[in-house]
């Protein structure tokens, strides 16, 4: 339709615009959309029923004479209305303009609005038509989701502190059982009550079998917190295989059972996550053997291309107990075996294969199983060869000089094996320093070589490494009897902790390096023990009582506190020479109690190591830098850990004066 020039005070005249009015009026009389016209300052011209209806009103008369300022009495924020017209003059046409509209009885409801301008023939607005719908229950059903995924992440935020809580509650009386079984199995052990060692390594393997369950709970938490992060790495299939095989072996042949490798031809090498691949690997390899007999499990790989990448088929088969459709339909649910029968007779947490498949998934790929009943189960993994999500590639390797540092012979030898030649000229600088020799490369078999050669004091191992990863290197180390007995500290940024000790490594630590901290868990392995006095703050009795036992065994000078307040208390007239620092206590818990030592002068250097069961965050460790030496968390190490821990600090600090107290 077109009008003639008109004011909003003037009787508006409107012209036929089409073959016969009778066909547009019926459109514009039955249309399920709100239809319009309105004049810039915002009066209706024409309405249709269905636009009365939107707003409330019982027809288009009282539509039009009830709303006489669009602006104000329509729309629920008026300069909304202001931005639309503002549009519309810009544009000349508006789609999906969505605002808050009152109704005729005040409740509020959304529309949606398509307009567009009509000009005279100076350009001039003469009106504004279009169409409105009522988009409130899509608004609602938005705000809902909204709503919801509000919950679900506060849901999300809540189940992780719990779960944070829940690991101290429960490393903390673990941390005590593992603890003293180990204890009292040393004494039985020199009593020669040999049924007594045999109860309490039942006791000692539940414990670390709890502990297992904790870890996997935890991992898991993780994965679906989105917290899991992958390290993109370039590695050989086949050689990684072998590796996985041989340290799974002994695992495979307790029940009698017949490891086989197959690999077929051009299976080439794959950028991506090594960690979780041979994690993986471990744990399906270890189902395999748990659940088959004097039987055989095969670990198979190929290669296979589609139209968009190139994927790498990994299989571990076995011919043992086998499990129904409807078993295997749920063997990667969490917590979950074949039957209560099945998790009786075998054990296990229900938790390896789920982490596998999580694992799987967050590289890219996707795990299976197929089985038949006392026949057999065949686990499947399919991963991209090049994991995409990540752009980066493999640094390339240049040579490097590996002849030793010069030096006295009777200085300690470090072996530092890493493919990051800043973290070589690091170490080097900081090994000079402390008389430390020391020698370095890039690749894992000159490591290994160097090894048998030179029978290095201590060996530094990192564990992402092209062509060797550092959990290759460390399992031949420890399966060669002429190197297994060289101490092994894990330098790298992979956190798995749980891994390196299980596999045999003799010390932990993440990148970046701390100098005195490395330094020190060095020296562990090469110096005399020096006892001091330590002080043990910690609210748990049994868990005190337990590191004052320990302690005491080594020759250590012990004196206790519950509290944060009563270890200061303790610290009135002495100067220790370490503090085991717990951080969840009542009265003043261990962050407060650290910041107060750290602001008296005389116990400025003396070292402090936290032990707790707490998960560390983040604003944890915030709070806790540059106030104290190391943080051990209960239930993740053993008894020699910690005493090796105390003499590497008690070390530092006897060589190195106290500050004198003011």
């Amino acid at each position: 339709m077109s009008a003639k020039t008109m004011t909003s005070d003037k009787k508006i005249t409107l012209q036929p615009a089409g073959p016969t009015d009778a066909t547009y009026r019926s459109i514009v009389e039955h249309a399920i959309e709100g239809i319009f016209q309105t004049t810039p300052d915002g009066h209706y011209l024409l309405a249709n029923p269905a636009l009365a209806s939107i707003y409330g009103y019982s027809s288009v008369d009282e539509l039009r004479s009830g709303v006489r300022e669009i602006a104000r009495q329509l729309y629920v924020e008026p300069t909304r209305r202001e931005e639309f017209l503002q549009l519309m003059n810009e544009k000349d046409a508006v789609w999906g303009f969505e605002s808050p509209i009152h109704r005729k009885d005040g409740s509020v409801i959304w529309i949606s609005e398509n307009v567009r301008v009509i000009r005279d023939e100076n350009g001039d607005v003469s009106y504004y038509e279009g169409t409105v719908e009522d988009i409130s229950n899509r608004k609602h059903a938005e705000e809902q989701l909204r709503r919801a995924k509000e919950a679900a992440e506060e849901a999300s935020r809540s189940k992780s502190q719990f779960l944070a809580n829940m690991s101290h509650e429960l490393r903390t009386p673990l941390n005590a059982i593992i603890g003293y079984s180990e204890l009292l199995r040393e004494e039985a052990e020199d009593m020669g009550e040999k049924s007594f060692c045999d109860d309490l390594k039942k006791i000692e393997k539940a414990g670390k079998h709890l502990l297992d369950l904790i870890n996997g709970v935890l991992d898991i938490a993780k994965i679906e917190a989105g917290k899991m992060e992958v390290h993109v790495e370039e590695f050989d299939i086949a050689e990684m295989l072998q590796e996985v095989g041989s340290t799974v072996t002994p695992i495979i042949e307790k029940k009698g059972n017949r490891l086989i490798i197959e690999t077929s031809p051009g299976l080439g090498k794959m950028q991506t996550d090594l960690t979780k691949v041979r994690q993986s690997l471990f744990n399906l390899l270890g189902n395999a053997g748990k659940f088959t007999e004097n039987g055989v499990v095969t670990l198979s790989a190929h290669r296979q291309s589609d139209a968009d990448k190139d994927w790498i088929i990994l299989q571990v088969r076995d011919n043992g107990i086998g499990m129904t459709n409807e078993q295997a339909s749920r063997i990667f649910e969490a917590f979950t075996q074949a039957d209560s029968s099945t998790t009786r007779k075998f054990g296990g947490t229900g938790l390896g294969l789920t982490i596998t498949r999580e694992f799987c998934r967050l590289i890219g790929g996707e795990a299976a199983v197929t089985s038949t009943l006392k026949v057999g189960s065949t686990f499947m993994i399919k991963l991209p060869a090049k994991f995409s999500a990540i752009g980066h590639e493999p640094a390339a390797i240049t040579s490097f000089d590996i002849e030793p540092e010069v030096g006295h012979a009777e200085q300690p030898l470090v072996l530092l094996i890493d493919d990051d030649l800043t973290i070589h000229d690091l170490v080097k600088r900081f090994l000079h320093k402390e008389g430390f020799r020391t020698i370095c490369t890039q690749y894992g078999a000159d490591g290994l070589d160097l090894a048998r050669r030179l029978q290095p004091s201590v060996i530094v191992l990192d564990v992402m490494m092209p062509t060797m990863d550092g959990w290759s290197v460390l399992s031949r180390l420890k399966s060669d009897p002429t190197l297994s007995n060289i101490p092994v500290v894990m330098l790298t940024m992979v956190d798995d902790k749980a891994m390196g000790y299980t596999l045999g490594v003799d010390d932990y630590m993440l990148k970046p390096i701390e100098r005195v901290d490395f330094v020190g868990v060095l020296r562990k392995f090469c110096d005399q023990n020096n006892p001091g006095t330590v002080l043990v703050v910690e609210d748990d009795d049994t868990s005190r009582e337990l590191v004052r036992d320990l302690l005491e065994k080594d020759h250590y000078s012990v004196i206790e506190a519950r509290n944060g307040l009563e270890g200061l208390e303790r610290l009135a007239g002495i100067v220790p020479t370490l503090i085991l620092l717990d951080l969840m206590m009542p009265e003043m818990d261990g962050f407060e109690f650290a910041a107060a030592v750290r602001k008296i002068p005389k116990l400025a250097s003396v070292p402090i190591v936290v032990m707790t069961a707490k998960d560390i965050t983040s604003q944890d460790r915030s709070r806790l830098e540059g106030q104290v030496a190391r943080v051990m968390q209960k239930g993740l190490y053993g008894r020699d850990e910690l005493l090796t821990e105390i003499r590497s600090h008690i070390l530092r600090a006897t060589s190195t004066p106290l500050v004198a107290a003011a």
